[in-house]
C-alpha cells in the first residue's frame, strides 16, 4: 500500500512537490485563497434558489429546495433578520464582495509569488552553471546549456503559470462539486461518474502532448547547438563555401521543429474540440435521468446545475490549462534532470582559502587520463615563486592538461598536487583561481568597450582608471586604444570581430594584468599572431619576468629563450628539463626541435 501511494505521489504530483521545494507556504497560501473564492461564490449563487422562490411564492421564501446548504437561511434567520428581498440581496452582495477581495489577492500574490519562482530558478541555474567543474564542461552539450537557461526557462516559466492554475481550478472543481452534492446527491453523483468515465477519453491525448513536449525540447537543444556552432565558426564556414550546406541542415532541423509543434497543436485542437460537448452530453443525460426515472424536483436541479455549470466551467479551464502545460511540460522535464545532472557535476572544493602564492607549486608522481586514455603519466616537478617555466612538446603530449592542473580546473587522479605546501583538493578552489591569469590562443573578447573588458565591468573611479592605463602600457596596447574615437569607451564588437589578432591577444594580456594576481599562465598565446606582433608580445612577457609566476606553452621556441627553466613532454612524461642553452646542447631532442624551426 505504501508503495503504491508513493508511486501515485510521483506519478501525479512530483510537479507539485517540485514547485513546493522553491515556494514553500506561498503555494498553500494560494491554494487556500482559492478554496475561498469557491465557497463565497457558492453561496452566493446559493442565494439565487430563495429569489426564485420568492418570485413563485409571492415574496415568501424557505429553505425546503436548498437541500443542506439551507444552512446559510437558517443563519440569516438565527442572526435575527426576516427573509426578504432586500436581506437576501444584501447576503448575496456580501458573499460576492468577499469573494472579489480573495480573487484580487489570489492574482496579485500569484504574480509576486511568480516573479519570486522565476528569479530562484534562474539565479540557481546561474549558480549550479557557475559551480560547475571543468571536466564535466567540456563533456557537456553547449546548444542544451544554451537552451536550458533561456528558451527552456521561458517555456518552463508558462509551463507553471499552468501548472499552478489547473490546480486552482481543481479546487474550484471539488469546491463546485461538494456544493452540487450538498444541494442534490444522487444528481451530482451521475454528473460525477459521467465526467470520469469521459476523462478516460482524454488520457491518451495527453499522454501523446507530453511525449511530444518532450521531443521538441531536444530538438530546440539540437538546434541551439547549431546555432552556436555556425556563429563561433562563421568566418570559416563563409570563406570555405560551406555556410549553405550548413544552412540546410539548421533549416533541416527548423522543419523537425515546426512538425513536432504541429502535433502539438492538433492534439490541441482535438482536446479543445470535443471536450465541451462531452461534458454537456453527460449533463443532459443525468438530468433526464434524474427526472424520468427518481422523480427528481427541478428546484433542486436547478441549484446544482448552477454549481455543476460552475464547476464545469473549470473543468474546461482545468482541461485548456492541463493541455497548456502538457504542451511545456517537457521543458520541466529538462529542466529537472539540468538542474540534478549540474548538482552531480558540481566542482569540489576544499575550505582552506589562499590568500596569495608565496612560495611553490609541487607536482608529486601526478598521473591524468581523459576517457581512460592516459594524458599524463608520473609527472614530479617543483615550481617556485616568480619563475619563469615553458613546457614544449608535440600536439596531444599532455602540456595543456598539465596547465589545466596548475590552474585548478582539473584534479589529479593520483598522485599529489600541493601549492604553497597545501594539498590542492584542500584548498577552496575560487580563492587560488583569482590569483591566476590565464590567456590562451583564442583571446577572450567581450561584446562591451575596452574599459568593461580590461576592467571585467569595475566602476570607473581615479584608482581604477590608474589601474586600467597601467595595465594596458604593459600590454602595449595603450596607444591603440588612446587612438580610438571614444578611447576605453569604444565598442569592440562581437568576439572582437573590429580588433587584430595583436590587438585581441594584448588586450587579454591586459586583463590579466589588471586584476591582482601571481600567476600568469599562457596557452598557445602567440601561435596565432604573424612573427612581429608575437615579437613585441614576448618583450613584453619578458618585462614581467620575475614579477609573476609565468607558465608558458609554446610551439614556437623562440617565444621560451628568456624562460628560467623549459619542460620537454612527451607522451605525458616529462623527458628532460633545463634553461635553452642547456637544452640545446645537451639535448639532442630539443635541438632537433630547435632546428626545424631554424632559429
Amino acid at each position: 500500500m505504501k508503495k503504491l501511494v508513493k508511486n501515485i505521489l510521483k506519478k501525479y504530483f512530483s510537479n507539485l512537490a517540485f514547485f513546493y521545494s522553491y515556494l514553500r507556504y506561498r503555494i498553500t497560501i494560494v491554494l487556500v485563497m482559492s478554496f475561498m473564492i469557491g465557497v463565497l461564490d457558492g453561496f452566493g449563487l446559493a442565494m439565487f434558489l430563495p429569489l426564485l422562490e420568492m418570485i413563485a411564492n409571492n415574496d415568501t421564501a424557505t429553505a425546503s429546495h436548498m437541500g443542506n446548504l439551507s444552512f446559510i437561511i437558517s443563519l440569516i434567520k438565527d442572526s435575527g433578520f426576516e427573509l426578504t428581498l432586500l436581506t437576501i440581496l444584501s447576503v448575496m452582495l456580501i458573499f460576492f464582495v468577499l469573494k472579489g477581495g480573495f480573487k484580487f489577492f489570489t492574482l496579485y500574490l500569484s504574480v509576486i509569488y511568480q516573479q519570486f519562482f522565476i528569479r530562484n530558478i534562474r539565479e540557481m541555474n546561474v549558480k549550479l552553471l557557475s559551480n560547475m567543474s571543468y571536466e564535466k564542461f567540456v563533456l557537456s552539450d553547449a546548444g542544451r546549456i544554451q537552451n536550458t537557461m533561456t528558451g527552456d526557462v521561458n517555456n518552463f516559466i508558462v509551463a507553471y503559470k499552468n501548472y499552478m492554475l489547473v490546480i486552482q481550478s481543481t479546487i474550484m472543481v471539488l469546491v463546485y462539486t461538494f456544493l452540487a452534492l450538498l444541494s442534490n446527491l444522487q444528481f451530482a453523483l451521475m454528473v460525477g461518474v459521467g465526467g470520469i468515465i469521459t476523462n478516460f477519453l482524454f488520457r491518451k491525448l495527453y499522454k501523446n502532448t507530453k511525449k511530444q513536449s518532450y521531443q521538441l525540447t531536444q530538438e530546440n537543444h539540437s538546434f541551439q547547438g547549431l546555432i552556436i556552432q555556425q556563429v563561433a565558426f562563421f568566418k570559416y564556414l563563409k570563406a570555405t563555401g560551406l555556410i549553405k550546406k550548413f544552412a540546410s541542415k539548421l533549416n533541416q532541423k527548423i522543419y523537425e521543429i515546426e512538425n513536432s509543434q504541429k502535433k502539438i497543436g492538433i492534439l490541441n485542437a482535438t482536446i479543445q474540440g470535443i471536450r465541451e460537448p462531452l461534458l454537456i452530453g453527460v449533463v443532459v443525460v443525468a438530468i433526464l435521468i434524474e427526472v424520468s426515472l427518481f422523480g427528481g424536483k427541478l428546484g433542486l436541479i436547478i441549484l446544482s446545475l448552477l454549481f455543476f455549470y460552475r464547476a464545469l466551467t473549470f473543468v474546461l479551464q482545468l482541461q485548456a490549462q492541463w493541455s497548456q502545460f502538457l504542451a511545456y511540460s517537457g521543458s520541466i522535464r529538462n529542466l529537472k534532470e539540468f538542474v540534478n545532472e549540474l548538482k552531480v557535476a558540481k566542482e569540489k572544493s576544499g575550505k582552506v582559502i589562499i590568500g596569495s602564492f608565496n612560495n611553490s607549486i609541487i607536482l608529486e608522481q601526478v598521473d591524468y587520463a581523459y576517457n581512460k586514455i592516459p594524458t599524463l603519466n608520473k609527472v614530479s616537478i617543483k615550481i617556485s615563486k616568480n619563475e619563469t617555466i615553458a613546457f614544449v612538446g608535440e600536439s596531444g603530449s599532455g602540456k595543456t592538461t598539465l596547465m589545466n592542473l596548475i590552474s585548478g580546473l582539473l584534479k589529479p587522479q593520483n598522485g599529489t598536487l600541493l601549492i604553497d605546501d597545501i594539498e590542492i583538493n584542500q584548498l577552496k578552489t575560487e580563492s587560488y583561481n583569482n590569483r591566476i591569469g590565464y590567456i590562451t590562443q583564442e583571446p577572450v573578447i567581450f561584446n562591451d568597450t575596452v574599459f568593461n573588458n580590461v576592467t571585467f565591468w569595475s566602476e570607473k573611479s581615479k584608482e581604477t582608471l590608474t589601474r586600467f592605463y597601467d595595465a594596458l602600457n604593459k600590454a602595449s596596447i595603450y596607444n591603440f586604444v588612446m587612438s580610438l574615437e571614444k578611447k576605453e569607451d569604444s565598442l569592440l564588437g562581437n568576439n572582437g570581430i573590429n580588433l587584430s589578432g595583436g590587438q585581441k591577444q594584448r588586450l587579454s594580456i591586459a586583463r590579466e594584468l589588471f586584476k591582482d594576481i601571481d600567476i600568469l599562465i599562457m596557452d598557445e598565446a602567440t601561435s596565432a599572431l604573424d612573427s612581429e606582433t608575437e615579437r613585441v608580445i614576448q618583450k613584453n612577457i619578458d618585462m614581467l619576468k620575475g614579477k609573476y609566476t609565468i607558465f608558458i606553452v609554446a610551439h614556437r621556441l623562440s617565444t621560451i629563450k628568456n624562460a628560467d627553466r623549459i619542460f620537454i613532454i612527451k607522451d605525458g612524461n616529462i623527458t628532460k628539463s633545463g634553461t635553452y642553452k642547456q637544452l640545446l646542447t645537451d639535448g639532442t631532442e630539443f635541438k632537433r626541435m630547435v632546428d626545424l624551426q631554424e632559429l
